[in-house]
């Protein structure tokens, strides 16, 4: 490697290892203020399901308040093994627990401790960082150099064989051609342009090509690229092994099929080999039962190793232990032959059997929300090209951090690191060519769409479905007269008179049979005290599929009616909804009105935004669009709500 390739890496490597420094001081400030800083004893440990490299175990906790949060990391200890995992889910009405973990607890752990310290995530990337700097050459260097824009990478175009593009508009076509063809691209997804589609295919047209790496920040974004590839190369690959998602794999939304487990399995039954002779040997020494057709080879070597610990015998723990060996060898080929590899950034990182693979191509997904850390390390494992994947008007990264070194290398994604955001309106020029824009989208009626269009993407936006009517879409209820007043507590804000107004409106939905609905609030405090009144007052009245959540739980997602409350009124000033003081708040107002796909209803105090918000606030915009282009309720009279919905004919129970 040449020096001039490593003094152009140099700073952005500081740069990214003092940010993940100041990170994990800030992470563990966070953790006392949530009553996490120290050891949590719980108990009832039970293994819910799982072999392999994932397993689910639910635990209960003694009684108190806990700040814990899904997809929060942890370390477990128990007398039976201890292991790293994350939070799959939390009921905090019942003090109940789910974890994922690459650890063997048994099947009943019973008690143990939990330690809710993220940062052997962050030390973990550090290290890996590191490791680029002190040995350069090991890395693929020149690729991060290129998508740092330190450096000008190869961009072109590639005609995709027509099996990987039967299915694409012509937007999704043009980009996909510009990732086959290009060493960087960026594929700019807004709301419903099918960005996952264009990755599947690419991830699915690569794979022919050399080994491909696809990475997101979230399981949920892993497990949907997964799905996109697997439909798109066929079941034949999955069988052959092709595909392989590491990781979480008994998590909701992930396909068992494409587990390490499953792979172990298909692997050994086609060419028996040193885990199969492991497993008879054993077996046969303790006088247990042939294993069964239909299992899984994991669970298989899960029960003969337990029966050879148990005996107390030294020899027979000894085979128990080269089972467990052969198990990993044989989950290690099987990871190392698969030609695409799919996993979330932090488990490439801190997996060793991962960080040191090396792949042809990379592609990213939600990368909006990945930080530049992790970016940089995913890309110097990838040799010919690298693909990026997002929309840098979504969610950022999740950092605690609000220091300098933060800002300049956490909360700032790589569609601006790399400088493709340099128009005047800070949105990538359309004569760009190494950021492709998907402009056509299918989730939104013509009247939302117009709104997040104009508003969050240059007016760029195309409606795929342009027959579709535009009548009504938008609702404003304006609760103005109802002379609302916030009250702050835990460091959050609840509105009463809206949480009033909300269950009028759920109630009104549910009678219409509109039952696939969110509502979205930008505090939490609301959001909770709306989820209780729901299920005292409304029960099954409610509308069926009913979702309430901040916003952050919605990114990616989309529901048929969305309900946006704003929360905020006098004379409390909108610190969290001015972007002035809160930069992040146009991307957060983006993801909370563009969930949406027939209708969307806004919950504000007009008035009271007038005064709290400057004249021309993005959230005053927003409001005066609906005012002039859809309807208007008084909040005080919610029936009106039934009389306006009569008027969308269109927009019925699905």
């Amino acid at each position: 490697m040449s020096n001039a390739l490593h003094e152009g890496l140099r700073p952005i490597l500081d740069g990214c290892q003092a940010a993940v420094r100041e990170e994990i001081e800030a992470v563990r400030a966070d953790l006392d203020r949530r009553g996490l800083a120290t050891p949590v004893k719980v108990t009832a440990g039970a293994r819910v399901s799982g072999t392999g490299t994932t397993r689910l175990y639910d635990w209960t906790l003694p009684a108190g308040t806990y700040g814990i949060r899904v997809d929060d990391a942890v370390s477990i200890e128990t007398e039976s093994g201890s292991g790293l995992g994350f939070v799959a889910r939390f009921d905090r009405s019942r003090n109940s627990l789910r974890i994922a973990t690459d650890a063997s607890l048994g099947a009943h752990p019973g008690t143990g401790q939990l330690t809710f310290d993220p940062t052997w995530l962050l030390e973990s990337l550090n290290e890996r960082l590191a490791q680029i700097g002190d040995s350069p050459e090991q890395f693929h260097v020149g690729t991060a150099l290129k998508l740092f824009g330190q450096e000008f990478p190869g961009v072109g175009e590639r005609a995709p064989d027509p099996a990987h593009h039967v299915d694409l508009n012509d937007s999704q076509t043009a980009a996909l051609g510009r990732v086959l063809g290009s060493e960087v691209q960026f594929v700019w997804g807004p709301p419903g342009t099918g960005k996952t589609l264009v990755l599947g295919h690419a991830g699915a047209a690569l794979a022919g090509e050399g080994r491909v790496l696809i990475v997101a920040p979230t399981n949920a974004a892993v497990d949907e690229a997964a799905t996109r590839v697997a439909d798109i190369l066929g079941p034949g690959a999955i069988e052959a092994n092709r595909l392989l998602r590491f990781g979480a794999g008994l998590l909701p939304g992930s396909d068992p099929r494409l587990g390490i487990d499953a792979a172990v399995t298909r692997a050994e039954r086609v060419r028996p080999g040193g885990l199969s002779r492991a497993i008879d040997e054993l077996s046969e020494r303790l006088g247990l039962k042939p294993q069964l057709k239909d299992d899984s080879l994991a669970i298989t070597a899960a029960r003969v190793q337990a029966a050879g610990r148990r005996t107390g015998d030294p020899a027979d723990a000894a085979m128990a232990g080269r089972v467990a060996s052969a198990y990993q060898a044989a989950a290690r080929r099987v990871l190392e032959s698969a030609d695409v590899v799919l996993t979330t950034l932090a488990r490439l990182a801190v997996r060793e059997e991962l960080a040191t693979l090396r792949f042809d191509a990379l592609l990213i997904d939600e990368a909006s929300a990945a930080t530049l850390p992790y970016t940089l390390f995913a890309s110097c494992l990838a040799g010919a090209r690298v693909a990026v994947f997002g929309d840098f008007q979504q969610l950022p990264a999740v950092v605690q951090s609000r220091g300098e070194l933060a800002r300049e290398w956490m909360r700032r994604d790589i569609f601006r690191a790399s400088g493709v955001l340099q128009s005047s309106d800070g949105l990538p020029s359309p004569r760009d060519r190494l950021c492709s824009m998907l402009d056509e989208q299918y989730r939104m009626r013509p009247a939302i769409r117009g709104l997040i269009g104009d508003l969050f993407y240059g007016g760029r936006l195309r409606d795929g479905l342009p027959d579709v009517t535009s009548a009504g879409e938008l609702v404003l209820v304006d609760t103005a007269g109802l002379e609302p007043r916030v009250t702050r507590s835990e460091r959050s804000r609840q509105n009463d008179r809206h949480v009033e107004v909300l269950i009028q409106v759920l109630e009104l939905l549910g009678r219409r049979g509109l039952n696939d609905v969110a509502v979205v609030a930008p505090y939490r405090i609301q959001v909770r005290e709306l989820r209780k009144l729901v299920r005292s007052r409304l029960g099954r009245a409610a509308p069926a599929a009913l979702e309430i959540a901040t916003i952050h739980r919605f990114q990616g997602r989309e529901k048929q009616v969305v309900v946006f409350d704003t929360v905020d009124a006098p004379p409390s000033p909108s610190w969290f909804l001015d972007e002035r003081r809160n930069r992040d708040f146009p991307r957060m107002l983006n993801v909370a009105l563009s969930r949406s796909q027939d209708l969307l209803i806004l919950l504000a105090t007009v008035d009271g935004l007038r005064q709290t918000l400057p004249a021309d606030a993005l959230l005053n915009r927003v409001v005066d669009r609906v005012i002039s282009s859809g309807t208007v309720v008084d909040g005080r009279r919610v029936a009106d709500l039934h009389a306006a919905l009569e008027h969308l004919p269109a927009i019925t129970a699905p």
